[in-house]
This record gives structure tokens, C-alpha cells and sequence, in this order.
């Protein structure tokens, strides 16, 4: 098959959610033998868009990906207080004119892709634009859909963004929706009412190995941490992913219950913060650290509310380590359910509850540790992802093969 990927940003020193999500898909299927493009942006970083790579053509690991220098840096004194006003849900809707230039301040706004995407969905068997609320899927959606067959993954969750009148474009010219997790999936339907064109097709999720434990102890001490003894949190320094909760939370499960407990926090922000004793903010650390500090925990901690999937949480499992999530987020508390591979909390007490559970418990630890580790490897493997995604693509190539002969026929 012939897939064209469109993506904000890709390729090596990129990290997102949505930026894994492309470049495993898209390798994955290369590997496979399927004809794999991937448009996108020059740029590494989403907080202004500015250009870094070089543009035009090139083939990674199988991959043509093709970059677009970015018509303008984002100009953030000018987009924040645009884009404050348009996810405020208490007001009203801002006008089309400034919906429009909430999109494009949004960004990426990419330099002449337009002619190239156009002939890259009239070849694909579909394009599939990722990412709900950044320009090239509010902006290019209709134009993919006006030459080809076209799925979006919206990669969505409750927020003001959510809620912009532009946004209803998006699933009124997509053929076909794919989304990450059913709990994703009933938002995007409940809102957008499009329920009968949504597929649940998770993110694949490639096994990993518990690293040596020498290897694990030399990444914690580094970290300031104690094998065993504390929780990990992976994910930007950001209160909208709950770090700013976890934190409190932790140093007032230290003040009143066990003062050894400490937080290590795996990701980029929090410089020049406050950081009480007992959390170690690491920043960004490679692979290797990464793997190496989750399997050192005690526990996975994913505190965040705005989630559409969350590696993160698999990736805990997979390494073996209980979960402690927000219960407030529907896909998070989702995957625990069905897992059984931890527990959820809401608020200080709760978060006291489970946590002491966790680690004064150790058999229920490791009992909601296996089951977690069971169901990441059954539900997120490369080789059930992989057949359910190319099944959405063969139906969406179909159906939307059919709404562009319809709409020639008319024009003629």
C-alpha cells in the first residue's frame, strides 16, 4: 500500500507523542514493504516553530520525508493571548477571520506544500494527517480530502483547543477517523458526531527488556534516587500533564506517611522552579536512561490530564512496574481497567491511598505489575497494530474512492 503520513514535526531529536506514533508507523510499514511518505515541517521544537532541519527530500530508514521551511517563526507575544481567547469555553466563539488566524499562529504554516500534498494523496491509498489542532491538519485536511482518501488521528483530549469551531472541519472532510484509545474515540464522536466513521487502532508499542541491574543502579544513582524506592514520572514539566500535582502530592506523601519516598521526573521543564526534597528533576536524558530509570522505580507514575494514549504507561508495564495514574483522565483510567496493571487517584487522598498501597503491599505490586506487562504486550503489538491500521486504510481507499467518483460526476 501507498500511505502518505502528515506530521508537524519528524525525524531524530524530535520528542512527542504524536511525532513516535508517525515515525513508528511510518518505518514499521517501510519495513514492511509499503510505500511510505511523510510531510512535514523543518522544525524540532512546537513552542515557535523555527526552521532546523534543511528542506526537501530525503529517506530515512526507508522513509521519503519530505520538509517544508515554515513561512514564519511564530511570533508567541502575538499567538498567546489569540489563542487564550479561542479555548476559552466560557466565551463566545471567536469570528471565522480569527479562528483562521488562530490556525495559522498556531502553526506549523508550511511553505508550498500544498501542490505537493495534493499529488501525494491522489497516489496514496490514503493520507493521514496526525494531530488535531496544529495547522497543517486544520489547514490541509480539506485539501488532502479533495484528491485522495483521508484518515485524521486526532490524538485528542478535553481541552478549550478541542472546543474551536475550525476544528469541526477537520472531521467533516476526513473519511475515516482513527483513534488511539476508546476513550479518545467516544470524545472525538460525542462532539464531532462522526461515531460511525472512528476505528480504535492503538499505537504500537515495541517490546522492551529490563535492563542489568548495574545498569539501572548507575542511572538512578546518577539521578540522585534509591532503586526501588521512588516513583517515576516521564513527560514534560507542564501542570497540564500534572506535574505540578504529583509534586505536591509527593511532598506531602513524604511529610506525612514516608519521608523516603522520592519522585525522579524524566523530561523537558521546570527550570529555575522550586523543587521540594525528594523530587529529582532530571530534564531530558537519553534512551538508555530513560529505559533504565522506569525499571529502577518502584512505581510508574502518570499524573496527567490531557492524554489521548500515553507511551509512558505502557512502557512502565512493559518494563514490569505498577502504575499510578490520574483517574481524571478518561484514557488513563481506561487502560488501568482494562488492564488491571494499577491504580488511579483524583486528589491528595487518594494518591496517599494507592501509593501506600503500592509500596506497603508488595504482592499486590507485582501482581498489578504482571498484569499490566501482559496486556502491553497483547494489545500494543507491532503484529496486531499493523493489520488492524492497513484494514482502516483499505476501507478508507474504498470509501473514499467512491466519494471522489461521486463528486466527479456531479462536476461533469
Amino acid at each position: 500500500m501507498k500511505v502518505c503520513f502528515v506530521i508537524q514535526r519528524y525525524g531524530a531529536g524530535v520528542v512527542g507523542g504524536a511525532e513516535s506514533y508517525v515515525e513508528s508507523m511510518a518505518t514499521g510499514l517501510a519495513a514492511m514493504g509499503h510505500d511510505i511518505t511523510v510531510l512535514t515541517s523543518c522544525a524540532t521544537s512546537y513552542a515557535d516553530w523555527a526552521d532546523v532541519h534543511p528542506p526537501g527530500r530525503t529517506v530515512e530508514s526507508g522513509v521519503a520525508v519530505h520538509r517544508f521551511r515554515v513561512r514564519a517563526a511564530r511570533d508567541n507575544e502575538r499567538f498567546f493571548p489569540l489563542h487564550l481567547r479561542a479555548v476559552d469555553v466560557w466565551d463566545a466563539p471567536l469570528w471565522p477571520w480569527a479562528q483562521d488566524r488562530w490556525t495559522q499562529l498556531m502553526g506549523p504554516d508550511l511553505e508550498g506544500v500544498e501542490p505537493v500534498l495534493a499529488d501525494e494523496a491522489a497516489r496514496s491509498d490514503a493520507t493521514v494527517l496526525v494531530g488535531y489542532h496544529y495547522a497543517q491538519t486544520l489547514r490541509l485536511t480539506r485539501v488532502a480530502a479533495a484528491h485522495g482518501p483521508t484518515i485524521v488521528i486526532p490524538t485528542a483530549h478535553p481541552e478549550g483547543a478541542f472546543h474551536v469551531g475550525r476544528v469541526r472541519e477537520v472531521f467533516e472532510h476526513a473519511d475515516h477517523v482513527i483513534s488511539l484509545a476508546p476513550e479518545e474515540g467516544d470524545l472525538v464522536g460525542r462532539t464531532y458526531d462522526c461515531a460511525d466513521r472512528i476505528t480504535v487502532v492503538p499505537c504500537p508499542v515495541a517490546p522492551l527488556d529490563r535492563p542489568p541491574a548495574e545498569r539501572i543502579a548507575e542511572a538512578v544513582t546518577r539521578a540522585g534516587a534509591t532503586v526501588g524506592r521512588y516513583g517515576v514520572v516521564v513527560g514534560r514539566v507542564d501542570p497540564a500533564k500534572g506535574s505540578d500535582d504529583v509534586i505536591r502530592f509527593t511532598a506531602a506523601y513524604r511529610r506525612l506517611v514516608d519521608p523516603s519516598f522520592e519522585l525522579v521526573v524524566i523530561g523537558p521543564g521546570g527550570e529555575g522552579a522550586a523543587v521540594p526534597d525528594g523530587v529529582r528533576l532530571t530534564g531530558f536524558v537519553d534512551e538508555e536512561d530513560k529505559v533504565a530509570l522506569v525499571a529502577g522505580a518502584g512505581v510508574v507514575v502518570q499524573p496527567s490530564y490531557m492524554e489521548s494514549f500515553s507511551l509512558a504507561l505502557i512502557e512502565g508495564w512493559l518494563l514490569d512496574r505498577p502504575a499510578l495514574v490520574q483517574g481524571r483522565s478518561r484514557v488513563l483510567d481506561g487502560h488501568v481497567r482494562r488492564s488491571g496493571g494499577g491504580l488511579a487517584y483524583t486528589d491528595y487522598l487518594s494518591f496517599e491511598a494507592a501509593l501506600a498501597t503500592l509500596r506497603g503491599r508488595p504482592g499486590v505490586a507485582e501482581s498489578l505489575a504482571a498484569r499490566g506487562r501482559r496486556y502491553a504486550r497483547r494489545e500494543f503489538a507491532w503484529e496486531r497494530v499493523a493489520p488492524a491500521f492497513l484494514e482502516v486504510v483499505a476501507r478508507t481507499a474504498e470509501s473514499g474512492g467512491r466519494r471522489l467518483a461521486a463528486r466527479t460526476r456531479v462536476v461533469r
